[in-house]
């Protein structure tokens, strides 16, 4: 799987939105996934940044991709850093 840099809202709007047309996914397709309106979907699309993170995740999952924090500068030092999983 390959790894997206997000930058700014406009790319994760746009990401998101690739993400489930790559799929074959509508709108709806996906408010089925997660159990809610297609207006929430829509809007979850067109506003990224307005939502919270708690509502963002379930989205990702839906689309079978995963939130990664990486600092490019302390890749060593991110190894140590410990998570409820263990040590990256």
């Amino acid at each position: 799987m390959a790894d997206y840099t997000i930058g700014n809202i406009e790319q994760l709007q746009a990401y998101l939105q690739a993400l489930r047309k790559t799929q074959g996914l509508t709108q709806q397709d996906l408010a089925d996934r997660l159990g809610v309106s297609r207006p929430r979907v829509s809007k979850i699309e067109r506003s990224p940044g307005d939502v919270t993170l708690g509502n963002l995740l379930p989205v990702l999952t839906a689309l079978g991709v995963q939130l990664m924090i990486r600092d490019p500068n302390n890749a060593e030092k991110n190894a140590d850093i410990p998570t409820p999983y263990g040590s990256w």
